[in-house]
């Protein structure tokens, strides 16, 4: 995949992401733009166009976890990554549940997908 590739899914990426504030920011005390700043650097790796999260990806998921205090987040920041991975193409929803791991968190992550129930 070419940068100018991953570049242009990006900046579409981000693009949903504006689309998705108001209705994500009502939900969960992190907005929707924030969760989604937060793991934007992940897209690489959930592209696959690099073999491991960057540093700035295990930050952002760092960050993010210190955003989730109950069941009402956890919901609201998966439904936020649920519609915001959809515009970023075709990707291995299981290599979300890697990032923590090669990140060395302790934060379990589930694989995210349309198909994901985020209430559960």
């Amino acid at each position: 995949m070419t940068t100018a590739s991953t570049i242009h899914r990006l900046a579409g990426f981000l693009s949903i992401v504006i689309l998705l504030i108001a209705r994500c920011e009502a939900m969960v005390s992190t907005s929707c733009l924030t969760a989604m700043e937060e793991v934007a650097p992940c897209v690489n790796f959930l592209l696959q166009s690099s073999k491991e999260p960057s540093g700035e990806c295990c930050s952002g998921v760092k960050k993010l976890s210190g955003h989730i205090g109950n069941q009402k987040d956890r919901t609201a920041i998966c439904e936020c990554l649920k519609q915001g991975l959809a515009e970023i193409g075709t990707y291995d929803p299981e290599l979300i549940p890697q990032i923590p791991k090669a990140c060395r968190l302790s934060l379990t992550l589930p694989p995210i997908d349309q198909k994901t129930d985020c209430s559960k």
